[in-house]
């Protein structure tokens, strides 16, 4: 079993996104998608004239832009992906990231808006879909029990399945990994390296929070996490094996 996150930028390139789902259908992977969609919400935001910010990485997400947030993450994207996955054999189903306990939320302070921490939750109607066969493509909406829309970090999402499948993480965006100084792909790398690069500004913003959420998994589990681009075929190709996938994260 594997958890895959597609980057709101891995979602523009519907040719690369069939070969993947082909490799997961051609290799008989099990696995859970995780997608994001900022690029997609940055559009109709801006095209409404809404002002978008982020804090450290995180968008703000203030009540009134939460349906149309809600909307492009868990309608236009989430529905995007289901119908690729579909088309390549897969028996894909959209879903929250709360739907059957799958996860909890923790709302951040309340200058966020409608942004919630996500944490791992109830795994068995999940499991026993994965064990029938199906696909589930997972969007980073979630409502608390009063039926109230978060806007979750799909990266923390993809974190915390991997945490409570134990099972490894793949982070696949538009880039072939976390870059260094001189733009080069590193292959490995750990806390003590990250920290190095955050300081130095070379990693930032998104990347950013990338690595947090992937050392937070490398650290608590022993399955392995990487990053790489959904517009590489050698990383789509070698996703039952685990090898030459981008920047291996290590503890």
């Amino acid at each position: 079993m594997i958890v895959i996150k597609l980057s709101g930028k891995a979602l523009s390139d519907e040719a690369a996104l069939k070969e993947l789902f082909n490799a997961i259908y051609e290799q008989e992977l099990s696995a859970l998608i995780v997608h994001g969609g900022g690029v997609e919400v940055d559009q109709l935001l801006q095209a409404l004239d809404f002002k978008s910010e982020k804090i450290d990485g995180i968008r703000v997400s203030p009540p009134e832009h939460m349906p149309y947030i809600t909307g492009v993450l868990a309608g236009q994207c989430n529905k995007q992906l289901q119908s690729v996955a579909l088309s390549t054999g897969l028996n894909a189903f959209g879903m929250l990231c709360t739907d059957f306990g799958l996860c909890t939320l923790t709302p951040y302070p309340e200058r966020f808006g409608h942004v919630a921490h996500c944490h791992g939750g109830e795994s068995a109607v999940v499991s026993t879909l994965l064990e029938q066969g199906y696909t589930p493509v997972i969007c980073s909406i979630g409502l608390d029990p009063q039926g109230t829309a978060y806007n979750v970090n799909a990266d923390e999402v993809a974190a915390a399945l991997a945490l409570l499948f134990h099972c490894p993480l793949v982070f696949f965006s538009d880039v072939k990994g976390v870059l260094d100084q001189n733009k080069e792909v590193i292959p490995e790398i750990d806390a003590h390296k990250c920290a190095d690069l955050i300081e130095q500004g070379v990693i930032t913003e998104g990347m950013a929070v990338k690595i947090k959420n992937a050392l937070e998994v490398a650290q608590h589990s022993g399955a392995p996490v990487f990053i790489a681009s959904v517009f590489d075929p050698i990383a789509r190709s070698h996703l039952s094996q685990l090898r030459r996938i981008g920047t291996t994260v290590r503890a």
